[in-house]
């Protein structure tokens, strides 16, 4: 359902550059989080996962330097950042640990004339879901801000893609299923090295 909602950016990019080559590809990415829980009844607790996750890409380059990317993500956080234990040592939250998203990146190259290195900068943003255990809610959602760089290295239909970009997430309050109240949220930050292959056809 989310996916569906991008697909109109892509297609409008298509209309917009005449002479583009699309594409699909692979991003694998790892780094850290500094997230810190912020609930309404103890101090802030700093979680600090090691993240670990993937993209499936599709994407369409204008030839002019300029691309249009969307994708399908998934993250694992090696550490539960909705997990919330009460002052009396019961743990009374939690999540899978799994983010999903869905997002666009825009991408700005700099070629040139035979080079098959391409340095790039991009920004973007997702819409991401978590599922939530222990919780009125069913699911945490978020919404994100990256900005990164890195290069691209082409040999032929092909390209390799290495970069590293920072990452902001915005997540709602989300109250925990208990008599007392407690709202949970999260203070998001991260910083993440992607490797990528992309295959234009």
């Amino acid at each position: 359902m989310h996916f569906r909602l991008l697909i109109p950016l892509l297609l409008m990019t298509m209309a917009l550059y005449g002479g583009s080559r699309p594409y699909v590809g692979f991003t694998l990415e790892s780094g850290y989080g500094l997230i810190a829980q912020e609930n309404s009844k103890i101090v802030d607790v700093d979680v600090n996962p090691v993240i670990y996750g993937g993209k499936f890409n599709v994407g369409i380059d204008s030839g002019d330097d300029l691309r249009t990317n969307i994708y399908l993500g998934l993250d694992y956080m090696d550490s539960d950042i909705f997990g919330y234990t009460d002052a009396d040592d019961v743990k009374q939250g939690s999540t899978s640990q799994f983010v999903y998203s869905v997002g666009f990146d825009v991408i700005r190259t700099y070629s040139s004339k035979g080079s098959s290195t391409l340095p790039y900068l991009r920004g973007g943003m997702d819409y991401g879901w978590a599922p939530l255990n222990g919780y009125v809610q069913s699911w945490a959602n978020n919404v994100g801000f990256t900005f990164g760089g890195g290069t691209f290295l082409r040999a032929g239909a092909a390209e390799l893609q290495l970069g590293v970009y920072y990452k902001y997430r915005l997540w709602g309050n989300y109250n925990l299923d208990t008599e007392k109240s407690q709202n949970v949220g999260l203070s998001d930050h991260s910083l993440l090295v992607e490797l990528g292959m992309n295959f234009y056809y």
